[in-house]
């Protein structure tokens, strides 16, 4: 198949349809506000055609020879839907994961902060001010979530102007933040 320059088109026997309409009516009932898969939605919104590459695959390697001639059966189509049904609780664990971090939320809560201002720039101060107490209790608690937002390139750190005179406490560093924050997003 390497040397073949037009593409071979695979089809389906009925019953590998129905087997594969039956699995995309699943991940429609999932992946509302309310479903299983709602912290997936942009992942498991894809995992319907996934699945039949899977069974593309799968049959092509059951017959290397003649795949190409014949339709792909159901039992096929199930063994990919069962393949796709162990990558989704995988990825369902992966995304609970990376959204378990602290700092996430709390560069959500300053972006939302940001956002609601509209700001242009501002300092670390300024921000811990406009901020709930609750939420950060003391200024040091922002930097999780400022070094998180400038890792997205949501904000941006200026260098701190110079010194001038002796002591005293030093400046606030100031932040810019990206064009779409003053625009509300």
């Amino acid at each position: 198949m390497a040397g073949w320059a037009d593409p071979a088109l695979l089809q389906l026997t009925p019953e590998a349809d129905a087997v594969l309409l039956a699995f995309q009516k699943v991940t429609e009932s999932r992946l509302g506000p309310d479903g299983s898969y709602a912290p997936i939605v942009k992942w498991a919104s894809k995992r319907d055609g996934a699945v039949a590459r899977i069974a593309g695959l799968l049959h092509l390697a059951t017959h290397p020879e003649d795949g190409w001639h014949k339709p792909i059966d159901a039992a096929t189509m199930a063994a990919a839907t069962t393949l796709s049904d162990y990558f989704t609780a995988h990825a369902l664990d992966v995304f609970d994961t990376m959204s378990a971090d602290p700092a996430h939320d709390a560069a959500l809560t300053v972006l939302a902060q940001l956002v609601t201002g509209r700001l242009t720039q501002f300092t670390k101060r300024e921000l811990f001010r406009m901020l709930r107490r609750a939420d950060f209790p003391a200024i040091g608690d922002l930097d999780p979530a400022l070094t998180l937002l400038e890792e997205h390139g949501w904000i941006r750190q200026q260098p701190p102007p110079p010194r001038t005179g002796r002591g005293g406490r030093p400046p606030s560093p100031r932040y810019e933040t990206h064009p779409r924050i003053a625009r509300g997003i």
